[in-house]
């Protein structure tokens, strides 16, 4: 069993994002360098972690994790706490949470996130002790909800092959449009409930993997053809060559004529 190390608290609060960004409808993204765990106390605006959007409502939870990608559209207002752990079962345990998810009662949660921030902010060394063991019960509060959660949506059998089926129709239509609500209608559920049993399946969020599919495509025809970027672009599904070429480097680190490039000196440099 791994040791449990204390986190190091670098700060806790409650956080409005309306007075650190007067006039501004989002904030700028950022890189994630801890562990940030916040409540929010507004329903309002949205949350993004990497390429995942969640609606800011006061019955979800967020969980970043570090090296995440992080912005949110505005209004948002959340008790917060940020932390280092770099190994050991709380790291284990915070790096497997969810980066959001919804509980129907976030009373204790917010009841040890009030008594964590007094204490926290009283800045006495002899609410040290106190402040770790409210982190901890906070952070076992979470897990626990987070765990139920995940049980909610988790998915049937029958649910399982209507993924996979999605999974198939994706990969056969790449070149169509491919929203949320027409997939989740083909499916014959909601659209939020949808989305949860295709993330709780694939563990990815639709819109990532449509476009990582869709830029496996490419990359066959890149190697393949003799087909302009264009034609490239929307026989895979992208609204533009502009944005092909944007999500293409974005996931390779190369522009699409450079990959193809790289790819063909390395056939030319065997010996």
């Amino acid at each position: 069993m791994k040791s449990i190390i204390l986190p190091d608290i670098v700060a806790a609060g409650i956080y409005n994002a309306q007075i650190t960004h007067k006039n501004k409808t989002i904030t700028p993204i950022r890189k994630t360098t801890m562990f940030e765990i916040e409540l929010p106390l507004d329903n309002g605006g949205i949350s993004y972690i990497n390429d995942t959007a969640h609606p800011i409502t006061e019955n979800t939870v967020i969980c970043a994790k570090p090296g995440q990608s992080r912005h949110t559209k505005l209004p948002f207002k959340c008790y917060y706490i940020h932390i280092i752990v770099g190994e050991g079962d709380l790291f284990d345990l915070l790096s497997s949470l969810p980066d959001f998810f919804e509980t129907a009662d976030v009373k204790d949660i917010k009841e040890t996130f009030t008594a964590l921030c007094e204490s926290y902010n009283n800045g006495s060394s002899k609410e040290e002790i106190l402040t770790q063991s409210l982190l901890l019960n906070l952070i076992y509060t979470i897990d626990k909800k987070a765990e139920s959660y995940k049980r909610a949506y988790q998915p049937k059998s029958s649910n399982r092959k209507v993924i996979e089926q999605t999974i198939q129709y994706i990969k056969n239509n790449i070149s169509d449009e491919l929203s949320l609500e027409s997939l989740s209608e083909r499916a014959n559920f909601s659209p939020i409930y949808f989305h949860k049993l295709f993330k709780a399946s694939t563990g990815r969020n639709l819109r990532s993997y449509i476009e990582e599919q869709r830029i496996k495509k490419a990359i066959v025809l890149l190697t393949s053809t003799a087909k302009t970027l264009t034609q490239i672009a929307y026989e895979c599904g992208f609204s533009s060559q502009s944005y092909f070429s944007y999500a293409f480097k974005r996931k390779t680190g190369l522009t699409p004529r450079e990959y193809a490039k790289k790819l063909q000196s390395k056939y030319e440099d065997v010996k």
